[in-house]
């Protein structure tokens, strides 16, 4: 990465299917998420969560923890995880409130085993107990980062399907005669050729099954540095456009591409815990960075 290539949020694998979020009552759900009609940027970059075979069109951090072969391990373990949740076996609070406190023990127990190795050397021992903070902290946002990423690939499996079985059933109902623009009042038997109708229609998904953008973008920001620009898209644009200030920025307008001829590229400046929410800065280094945000919007 080039010190002017800017890095997109928050979406991990791309604009999600705009179709997904479609209906025939609600055709405009779709810019706000998936976007099809929104501009492309080009030269910029996005994160890649650091598994093997990073494209070239990604980011890859050198400072994530887990090596590209242990994070192709973190992702099938999450994987399991997620099937064992749909088949009824006791996962979640239970075993995260485990987590949390052999998390805690370890620490405790580390800061004891630093304080006997440092000879009463406390401030050593404080220092050396931070770092594994630090490291911690690392592994969960990669994790984090890890999750984001299956999350929007099953997602983008399921708007497959769901498309797939819409034209699946769309093509059983111009088998059995039926039109989709014809009253069925009045059809017998209502329930077969109502329901075939209705099959045949886009099926729009929750938007609630995509990663919302500020657990992403939170974990990403341990990882994408702090002089890198943020390109905002999706939701978060749309928060974005209503939080902070932005102000047209020329020096991105040729980074536009397929954009409205009244699409104006803007940036603004805020730190990290501002655009998370924060009323205060988090004493984390990485979120309470002030950073450039950059996005567009469309000019009278």
């Amino acid at each position: 990465m080039t010190e002017s290539s800017p890095i997109l949020l928050p979406l991990l694998r791309g604009p999600l299917p705009s179709h997904a979020f479609e209906t025939p009552a609600q055709p405009d759900l779709s810019p706000a998420t998936g976007a099809e009609s929104a501009p492309q940027w080009s030269g910029a970059l996005r994160l890649w969560p650091g598994l093997p075979d990073a494209p070239a069109n990604y980011f890859c951090p050198d400072k994530y923890p887990f090596s590209p072969r242990e994070a192709q391990a973190c992702l099938g373990d999450l994987q399991q995880m997620g099937d064992a949740a749909l088949s009824g076996l006791p996962v979640g609070a239970a075993a995260a409130a485990g987590n949390s406190r052999a998390a805690r023990r370890a620490s405790e127990m580390a800061l004891i085993k630093g304080l006997d190795s440092s000879d009463g050397n406390t401030a050593a021992a404080l220092a050396a107990e931070a770092a594994r903070k630090e490291q911690l902290a690392l592994s969960q946002a990669q994790k984090a980062l890890l999750w984001a990423w299956l999350q929007e690939g099953t997602f983008a499996e399921l708007a497959e399907l769901t498309t797939r079985f819409a034209h699946d059933a769309g093509g059983l109902t111009a088998a059995l005669g039926v039109d989709p623009d014809e009253d069925l009042d009045g059809f017998t038997p209502d329930a077969l050729t109502g329901d075939l109708v209705r099959l045949g229609s886009p099926i729009a998904l929750d938007t609630s099954l995509v990663p919302p953008w500020r657990l992403v973008t939170a974990n990403a920001l341990y990882f994408v540095p702090a002089d890198a620009p943020l390109i905002v898209e999706g939701p978060m644009r749309d928060d974005l456009l209503d939080m902070l200030d932005f102000a047209p920025a020329q020096h991105w307008q040729g980074l536009l591409e397929d954009a409205p001829a009244n699409a104006v590229a803007v940036e603004a400046r805020a730190p990290g815990w501002q655009v998370l929410g924060h009323t205060r800065p988090t004493g984390q280094p990485p979120l309470d960075a002030e950073r450039v945000w950059v996005t567009w919007r469309i000019e009278a």
